[in-house]
Parts: structure tokens; sequence; C-alpha cells
């Protein structure tokens, strides 16, 4: 493949990319603060509700030092409700680690052990749906959009990496 072609092919899997990006920002423009007032009021929350804060313990885990402990695999120790009750203790700054979480998938930083956990645990689920979760929590309906969608780019974002380092071999 010529050079040219490459480039082109890569670019446009990057360029497929970008609407996953912006569905899981506006998911998260979605959620108010009063959102996660709610949420974190219930000593019980709704059923599925934890599975969606849970996984975005296991995306976070290495980049939330303040909230997640984790082990030296950079797995986290804990993903129960009590521990998602911490992500939430401030709502703008763990919404603000989701969305610059972008940059840590683009620098290949995210342990791939922890994408398979939510991919094989939690997507995986016939109730992690915007939808459903919409039924019981607006927090988690965005959350939960923002988990799917933050997946799938890092799907993307592994494909492309191999066609990035082909192309700067073959460009040097």
């Amino acid at each position: 493949m010529n050079v040219e072609a490459q480039k082109s092919s890569t670019q446009q899997d990057l360029d497929a990319a970008i609407p996953l990006i912006e569905q899981a920002k506006a998911a998260l423009d979605s959620i108010k603060k009063d959102d996660f007032r709610t949420a974190k009021s219930w000593a019980s929350p709704p059923p599925g509700v934890p599975e969606v804060f849970s996984a975005t313990i296991y995306l976070l885990a290495g980049y939330f030092n303040e909230a997640i402990e984790i082990d030296k695999n950079k797995k986290p120790k804990d993903i129960s409700w009590k521990s998602a009750l911490k992500l939430m203790k401030s709502p703008e700054e763990y919404l603000a680690k989701l969305l610059s979480f972008k940059d840590v998938v683009d620098a290949n930083l995210v342990p791939a052990i922890n994408v398979n956990a939510v991919k094989n645990q939690y997507l995986s689920m016939p109730s992690f749906t915007p939808e459903t979760m919409a039924t019981k929590s607006n927090a988690a309906k965005g959350v939960c959009s923002w988990v799917i969608n933050i997946v799938k780019y890092y799907d993307v974002i592994q494909d492309v990496e191999p066609k990035r380092k082909a192309l700067k071999e073959a460009t040097e």
C-alpha cells in the first residue's frame, strides 16, 4: 500500500471515531449536578445503576487516584456502590475526569484488562443501555452512554494505532 493510501485509510478510521467522542461528550453534558445529588442520596440504588458507575471505576482506575484505589496492575480494588459514591463526592471533578478521558485513550494509557472487564461484565448486560438507565436515573443514563461510546472509541484507537505506526515508518 502506498503512503498516500495508508494516510487516507488511517484518517478515515480516525474520522469515524469523532462522532463517538461527540456522543460521549453530549451524554455527559446532559447530566446536571442535581442528578448526581439524587444518585448520591441512595443507600440502595435502583438495579443496574451501580453497574454503570462500576464501569467508570474500571475505566478511570489509575487516572483518578483521589477516588479509586488500584492494585499494581491498575485494576480497581473496590467497584462497590460505596466506591462509586466517592467518585461523585465532587460531581464537577468526576465529570472533568470523564470529559478528559479521551486524552488518556489517545495516549494509549488505558489498561486493556480494565476495558475488557467493562466489555465482559457490563456492556454485555441487556440492561446496560441509556434507555433503561433513563427510567432509573439521569446521571446513570448519561454515564452509561459515555461508557458505551468511550469503549467504542477505545476500540477504534486500538485498531488505528498499528496503522499510525506503519504510516510513521513508511514516511521516515
